[in-house]
């Protein structure tokens, strides 16, 4: 697997939303490639060393306020942004404690006068949200992105569209065993199939595992599913990926992520299509396509012209990278 231990993890800055993408300080792109955990105890701190997230959410609104303290200082020595959940704090305590620190974010109560607190004892400015189902009002604006809960990661494109702020799935399923729900159930393949989804649609989706009779995503501890180092796939796509990314649906008929005039990313999920067809601007476009599932390259001749057809081997779980020369 791929891994990002904390030695390669830069410190660019705390990041900002900035339109619907976020930014590091010095404007590095962020992805935030996130999964959630109760508290990032120190069995949960070793697991996160070596994977490739970018920000934990926290949920345990019953630690400790000085546990939870070390514990966000923890995350940020290992490059990671800390999300913590305030519903059930106090908050004007938990936030004057934790503000001083550069990589916490918050999720707030759907409560104005929450928000308000947040906003007199914020001296950083952290990113803010609230959680909920997409009819959730995401639209304040000291609510800084949406943190979405939906099965559906393909409305992330919509979401984006009308609020005109970054959107998170941070609740679109698991992976795992869950033998009372469903959501919980999932095979790895349709976890991985909703966070690509999310993402070339503009937006991002959140991993999740409930394998067994100690969940990650219910205790933390030890990271046991399929989908998670195929995230770090993911995160190296997106790394290498251009800024100014923006989802196109007026052009294309799938999830497709574009940087305009130089950079294409499409996924093309379950479907096994034997062929894509792709309008760019003139010049030479290299042309390569990732197996998401296998985490392959395979590189394709050159292409030029105003229309590319890219031919494939019908698989599933294939995307397709155009980037000009």
């Amino acid at each position: 697997m791929t891994t990002h231990p904390a030695s390669t993890r830069a410190d660019h800055g705390p990041v900002r939303a900035h339109g619907t993408r976020f930014l590091h300080e010095d404007g590095t792109p962020f992805h935030p490639l996130s999964t959630s955990v109760p508290q990032a105890d120190d069995r949960t701190l070793h697991s996160l060393r070596d994977t490739p997230f970018t920000k934990v959410r926290l949920l345990d609104p019953t630690l400790p306020l000085d546990r939870l303290d070390h514990q966000v200082a923890a995350l940020g020595a290992l490059g990671l942004q800390a999300e913590v959940m305030l519903r059930g704090r106090d908050i004007p305590e938990t936030v004057t404690r934790l503000a001083g620190r550069p990589n916490v974010w918050w999720c707030a109560p759907v409560c104005h006068e929450a928000h308000t607190d947040i906003q007199e004892h914020d001296r950083g400015h952290r990113p803010l949200t609230v959680h909920g189902p997409p009819g959730t009002d995401f639209g304040a604006p000291w609510i800084t992105h949406a943190s979405v809960a939906h099965p559906q990661t393909r409305a992330v494109s919509g979401l984006v569209r009308d609020l005109r702020k970054p959107v998170l799935v941070d609740d679109c399923g698991a992976e795992g065993d869950d033998p009372e729900d469903p959501e919980r159930a999932l095979p790895g393949t349709e976890l991985l199939c909703r966070l690509w989804e999310a993402v070339c649609r503009g937006g991002y989706a959140g991993h999740a595992e409930a394998w067994g009779e100690e969940p990650w995503s219910d205790g933390g501890g030890r990271l046991s599913g399929t989908a998670v180092e195929r995230v770090a796939f993911l995160r190296e796509v997106l790394e290498a990926a251009p800024a100014g990314l923006g989802h196109t649906p007026e052009t294309y008929d799938a999830s497709t992520l574009e940087a305009s005039g130089e950079y294409v990313l499409q996924y093309l999920g379950p479907h096994r299509y034997p062929r894509r067809s792709f309008a760019l601007p003139g010049g030479v476009w290299s042309v390569e396509v990732l197996d998401t599932w296998n985490m392959t390259v395979r590189e394709l001749d050159d292409a030029g012209g105003d229309r590319v057809t890219v031919e494939l081997p019908a698989e599933p779980y294939l995307a397709v990278r155009l980037r000009r020369r």
